[in-house]
């Protein structure tokens, strides 16, 4: 089955604006490995059955370990996105597991604004 809707429309559009600025990104976890960005699933508030805020989040994945050269590698990729037309509202470091092995991110919140036509 493939996704439509406006929350799809939401995540293609995001995926799109992050690859054009060069990053290698993954919709699916099982594709995310370091030196990508994942882009997860949309959370959402609806005003009414027309109109969401929705909010994407987006990890950035450095390779290990977490020493300077992922530190640096995460907090250029982040100000990339953050100077880009992309509605960044938030950035915090973090780790994931990716195949057993601790992986730094900074994981960040878009956010978006749409209705339905």
């Amino acid at each position: 089955m493939t996704a439509s809707g406006i929350f799809s429309a939401a995540q293609n559009t995001l995926v799109a604006s992050l690859q054009a600025l060069g990053l290698a990104v993954v919709t699916d976890i099982r594709n995310a490995r370091p030196i990508s960005v994942l882009v997860e699933p949309p959370t959402f508030n609806c005003f009414n059955s027309n109109i969401a805020d929705i909010e994407i989040g987006v990890k950035i994945l450095a390779a290990p370990p977490g020493n300077q050269d992922a530190a640096d590698y995460l907090i250029t990729t982040a100000d990339t996105i953050m100077n880009s037309s992309i509605s960044l509202i938030r950035g915090i470091p973090g780790v994931m597991l990716v195949g057993g092995q601790e992986v730094p991110t900074y994981d960040l919140t878009v956010r978006v604004g749409t209705q339905r036509s």
